[in-house]
């Protein structure tokens, strides 16, 4: 792999792949959640399919696609919904300093580095160190309910 990401770009394959995904998150077949946020601008909800990982008994959201909508509408309004089957749950994200999240990133890669891999570079043996020293390309939220 190059020694830069992928750019993370929302053409007409990745809608139609969130629709999906989001189809089989209302039916609770994915470890998927939906984040419902609300606009910066608009002060519309807005949902997007997400993967939280847990480490701790505490659960985050990562940003494996950078600082994307969702990142900077829960800077502004860090009160969100995660919805999943027939569970939602209402969350107040607290976005963690990038030096302290070594361990959730090296967590969220090795469980979904299938589908972020090409858009989460971390150089050298991918040690929780290695996520460190990119952790301020990849926002983490923890998620308190």
């Amino acid at each position: 792999m190059a020694n830069e990401t992928k750019p993370y770009v929302v053409n007409a394959r990745v809608k139609a792949v969130n629709r999906f995904v989001t189809r089989l998150v209302k039916w609770g077949r994915t470890p998927s959640w939906l984040l419902t946020t609300t606009g910066r601008v608009s002060g519309e909800r807005r949902t997007v399919p997400v993967t939280p990982v847990e480490v701790g008994g505490q659960r985050y959201l990562v940003a494996p696609y950078g600082e994307v909508a969702w990142v900077k509408n829960l800077r502004a309004n860090p009160k969100a919904i995660l919805a999943r089957g027939g569970t939602s749950i209402r969350i107040t994200a607290e976005e963690i300093d990038p030096q302290r999240t070594g361990q959730v990133l090296s967590l969220y890669y090795a469980e979904n580095e299938k589908y972020v891999g090409d858009y989460m570079y971390v150089p050298g043996d991918k040690t929780i160190t290695d996520f460190t020293s990119v952790a301020d390309r990849y926002p983490v939220f923890r998620a308190n309910s």
